[in-house]
């Protein structure tokens, strides 16, 4: 399992991605590392999320839907490798709440504010509880 420090590097990295290229960048090289060493569906989520950011870093509209797609595609399994997983399950409720509605990558909003809105209250991790209570307004 992974440090907590190491996670919060991820979670910074995360902070900062929509905003920041490079950040982006970084995040999605640390991640698909880290992924490649360990399997662990966590950073696989990270690596989704930064695929997102690159979409809306990027100005070629294609490779704004391939960073999207893949970003998509990634996260999604992801939550099925580890569906009980609150990060993981956060990161694909933000990801759907930001993603334009265009692009239909909706679906899973409501289950996921109910199942974090139920699970979140037993994570060990205080930082994580505290920013899921935040970010949902509880």
């Amino acid at each position: 399992m992974m440090l907590s420090q190491n996670l919060e590097e991820y979670r910074a990295l995360l902070q900062s991605g929509e905003s920041s290229e490079r950040s982006a960048k970084i995040l999605i090289e640390k991640s698909a590392g880290a992924y490649n060493q360990t399997n662990e569906p966590l950073y696989a989520g990270f690596l989704a999320v930064g695929q997102f950011f690159m979409a809306k870093h990027v100005f070629n509209p294609l490779k704004k839907m391939s960073y999207f797609n893949e970003g998509k595609i990634m996260l999604d399994n992801a939550v099925k490798l580890d569906p009980g997983n609150i990060e993981i399950r956060l990161m694909r409720l933000i990801a759907q709440e930001k993603s334009p509605r265009f692009l239909g990558y909706d679906q899973n909003i409501s289950e996921d504010r109910k199942f974090l809105t139920a699970a979140y209250k037993n994570s060990s991790d205080g930082n994580l509880k505290l920013y899921i209570k935040n970010y949902l307004k509880l």
